[in-house]
């Protein structure tokens, strides 16, 4: 009963945020801001989160029960729009709450080592006119296994193939296009993006109790 209750009221709160990016850190959080391109407009972080270069994941919080989402990725100490690859291609994800995706790995070929800084943007469709974008700095390190476990809310899934979309930040889930299309992931110095081989990975519900 308690547990119950306390996800009611915590859900106002939830459904009032377009959705969270919780690990790894973002360089902001300001919901005014999230609609800008890229990172939201804030500037690179002087704090680095450590990234494991075997493949890391990512934990969100979704406060709409139908997301599009999509996971690209920059490499450099400042990558300003030039996020050249594809992390987690666009797919829909359904329901409140904890929202986990896993085993986001380096694509082969890719020149990342120990050291190596990049940027992560995390970008959905929750903005009526267009996207919202989540940025967290990164350096990815050999000696980092993992990062902070997450568990999937109650009823929170992603399809994959669900849905016609390129890219996360169309704003309408029953269209096929729409009057804001987003900015395809920079192509790089040989003219070629690169989509990333990822997997999901979701644990068990947890219950009401993972909200927290």
């Amino acid at each position: 009963m308690c547990s119950m209750l306390l996800t009611l009221l915590l859900l106002p709160l939830l459904t009032a945020a377009h959705f969270v990016l919780n690990n790894p850190p973002p360089r902001g959080s300001d919901e005014a801001k999230l609609p800008t391109f890229p990172c939201a407009g804030y500037p690179v972080s002087a704090n680095r989160s450590d990234w494991p270069i075997s493949g890391g994941k990512i934990s969100l919080t979704m406060g709409h029960d139908q997301t599009l989402v999509q996971v690209l990725l920059g490499i450099g100490n400042d990558v300003g729009e030039a996020f050249n690859y594809v992390l987690l291609p666009t797919i829909q994800q359904q329901g409140f709450g904890s929202f986990c995706i896993t085993d986001l790995q380096m694509p082969i070929g890719l020149n990342v080592n120990d050291g190596t800084n990049a940027t992560i943007q995390v970008v959905t469709n929750g903005d009526p006119n267009g996207g919202l974008y989540y940025c967290a700095d990164i350096t990815f390190r050999t000696s980092v296994i993992s990062i902070a476990s997450c568990v999937n809310a109650t009823g929170v899934k992603a399809i994959k193939n669900a849905t016609p979309y390129q890219n996360a930040n169309q704003t309408n889930l029953g269209a096929s296009s729409t009057s804001s299309p987003a900015p395809s992931p920079t192509k790089g110095a040989a003219g070629q993006t690169a989509v990333v081989q990822w997997g999901f990975l979701f644990a068990a519900a947890f219950g009401a109790a993972v909200l927290l």
